[in-house]
């Protein structure tokens, strides 16, 4: 695939992989002292441990756009999602920041408003992943 990517750059590649968005990835770096190939790393990962579990974020309001949804889920599923993988706080808090501007994006688009989050935080999956368990 293509050529190597600038180091510290999030590419297309990990939009692929985690069905975030490059530019939010980089909002998210700015808005810490973290790299954005940190954040994506963590991404990734995360997105692998939703292969396993977002199956039970079917009953919370999602909305499809394009290959991703984006659910507003509970944030105590954050905590549950991150626990298991021992990422420093601030990391954490990159990861969920990410999702939940994604989340955010995708309801804009589909809604026209990111109201159906509330008070919820938000989760986003391909839908390579989100077909699976439909």
């Amino acid at each position: 695939m293509g050529g190597a990517a600038e180091p510290g750059r999030v590419t297309d590649e990990t939009v692929r992989t985690t069905a975030i968005e490059p530019t939010i990835v980089e909002k998210a770096a700015e808005a810490t002292d973290l790299s954005t190939e940190a954040i994506a790393d963590a991404l990734e990962v995360i997105d692998a441990d939703l292969i396993g579990r977002h199956s039970r974020f079917e009953a919370s309001p999602y909305v499809t756009t394009g290959d991703r949804r984006a659910y507003a889920v509970d944030p105590d599923e954050w905590t549950d999602l991150l626990s298991s993988h021992g990422l420093e706080p601030a990391l954490a808090d990159a990861v969920r920041e990410a999702h939940h501007r994604q989340a955010e994006a995708l309801f804009v688009a589909s809604e026209g408003d990111a109201s159906s989050l509330g008070r919820s935080t938000g989760i986003v999956v391909g839908m390579d992943t989100a077909e699976r368990f439909e």
